[in-house]
């Protein structure tokens, strides 16, 4: 006897219906990759200290900035929110404890001395005399420290002896004391943030340094926030300015 030769198969509405279901299917879980990548990418921006580090460098060298340099994108004295800055800064390496804990010379108690001579015994027109200079070499910036203390003025290192220095120009007022100052800025471009000609943060969405002015100084707001593929990853950090005439 001859075999059935019926065979079952899908409809073609069935068919249809399979394909839009595995659409939807395949809609959600591309959406929820999507969404997994993105926290993904966001946890890993934030778990990476590049960005803080980054603010941890522009800090550390504002606090020793002389606020009356201060200057945003525009070249003006700094008032309002800016997302370039430059600015003289006392060299911290050379002023604020730099000398050899190994020598003697170098500890007055239990102070660590600078690396520079600092105080000026006397002056005559544009040199400057000292009991002994260290550490001062030409073409160096340098900040003077006077009563009545002048307007700001950089000056450079022309000549030096081993008990002298002379200047590219003569101060306005006698000075007591002698800073070693270096220029600075700080910017952002092409989606990076630059600290003088080094990129210091890549894939930058914002920067801004916001300053808020208060009777005893000045803070600055540092804003940071880095592109992820969902929402700005951002971080602030606060400095503290302090006259350094008014230190010394």
């Amino acid at each position: 006897m001859p075999l059935d030769s019926k065979h079952s198969a899908f409809s073609l509405f069935e068919v249809s219906v399979s394909i839009v279901i595995l659409g939807v299917i395949g809609l959600i879980c591309s959406a929820m990759l999507l969404d997994i990548s993105k926290n993904i990418a966001y946890t890993q921006v934030r778990n990476d200290t590049t960005s803080l580090i980054a603010l941890l460098k522009i800090e550390n060298i504002l606090e020793n900035a002389i606020t009356e340099t201060l200057k945003d994108s525009q070249g003006k004295v700094l008032s309002s929110a800016t997302s370039s800055l430059s600015f003289y800064s006392v060299s911290e390496d050379l002023f604020f404890g730099g000398g050899n804990k190994n020598m003697s010379a170098s500890l007055q108690g239990d102070t660590l001395l600078p690396n520079v001579s600092i105080e000026v015994l006397h002056s005559h027109n544009n040199t400057l005399y000292f009991s002994a200079l260290v550490g001062w070499q030409n073409g160096m910036f340098a900040y003077l420290i006077s009563k009545p203390q002048s307007d700001f003025v950089p000056y450079i290192i022309r000549a030096t002896t081993a008990n002298s220095i002379t200047l590219d120009k003569s101060p306005t007022h006698t000075p007591f004391a002698i800073l070693p100052i270096t220029y600075h800025i700080v910017n952002m471009y092409d989606n990076t943030l630059w600290l003088d000609s080094t990129p210091i943060v890549y894939n930058v969405l914002s920067f801004e340094i916001v300053p808020l002015h208060f009777s005893q100084g000045i803070l600055l707001e540092l804003n940071l926030c880095l592109k992820t593929l969902d929402k700005p990853f951002c971080q602030k950090r606060d400095v503290w300015l302090d006259s350094i005439v008014e230190f010394l």
